[in-house]
């Protein structure tokens, strides 16, 4: 009777001792994470949120903050830019699972910055009238410089440039808390760089040809008339056409008999008449 109690006891502790083994050699069970966050704004400083980590069994971490910007950080510290509402997401991760969350935070009393831009294209039919549009964020006075000594404080201002050249407009964009500018070069062509003048006679005279100066300086002679009206275009044959930049020049004519002397204003792109009267 002895002897079977002993037995029994021995298999019950081997069973006991078994059994311990068999649960100490399974490996231990990861849980699931849990994500989970809390938001806290920095007094003082009206865009700055404080994120604090409130996920288990987590070992890695990505936020996305609803403004395009994320992070991999455990508690990040967040500064917004713009008032807005905005949605943090906070995903979570292990080994075996991950688990997402998210909160929304509302951003208000922010300086409104400024960002200065414009587009400009010529007005339709000209080469040298541009019409600026004013592409800004946030702005509520501006100041346009234009390369020129031509300057302007409208939103969408149009210029003339008076030249064929490079021009650097420039446009500063302002609110009563932030200022920003921007450059863009503008590239004038087509503008005429010089005029003409074309002498005529509206008769033969003394029959001899008339000799034309301009500043001084022999232009050719004209030895053929136009009875009525006006010559239809400068450069004609048996005429002189004078052609110069924009400005007021001394001349003289003469034939055998007869003078002729003045002032003529040359215009660019223009082509002006002068009569010498017979």
């Amino acid at each position: 009777m002895k002897r079977r109690l002993n037995d029994f006891i021995y298999t019950v502790i081997y069973l006991i001792a078994l059994v311990s083994f068999t649960i100490s050699c399974q490996p231990a069970i990861t849980p699931q994470p849990v994500a989970d966050f809390s938001i806290e704004k920095v007094t003082g400083s009206p865009g700055k949120i404080k994120l604090t980590n409130k996920s288990l069994n987590a070992k890695r971490y990505q936020w996305t903050f609803g403004d395009g910007r994320a992070s991999t950080d455990e508690a990040p510290e967040i500064e917004y830019k713009t008032d807005g509402t905005y949605t943090v997401v906070l995903t979570a991760k292990n080994d075996v699972g991950e688990d997402q969350v998210s909160n929304s935070v509302e951003i208000g009393g922010l300086v409104k910055y400024v960002t200065a831009g414009f587009d400009f294209a010529p007005i339709s039919g000209s080469t040298n009238r541009i019409q600026f549009t004013n592409k800004s964020v946030n702005a509520s006075r501006y100041q346009w410089e234009f390369g020129d000594g031509q300057a302007s404080t409208e939103a969408n201002p149009v210029i003339e440039f008076k030249a064929n050249g490079i021009y650097f407009a420039r446009l500063i964009a302002k609110n009563g808390n932030s200022t920003d500018e921007v450059s863009r070069s503008v590239t004038i062509s087509g503008i005429p760089t010089s005029g003409s003048v074309m002498f005529w006679t509206n008769g033969r005279g003394d029959g001899s040809d008339i000799e034309v100066y301009v500043a001084n300086a022999m232009q050719g002679v004209i030895n053929t008339f136009q009875a009525s009206g006006t010559p239809a275009s400068c450069g004609l044959d048996g005429y002189v056409t004078f052609q110069n930049t924009d400005g007021n020049y001394s001349f003289y004519a003469q034939s055998k008999t007869r003078s002729w002397s003045g002032v003529i204003t040359v215009k660019n792109g223009e082509c002006r008449m002068k009569l010498l009267p017979q």
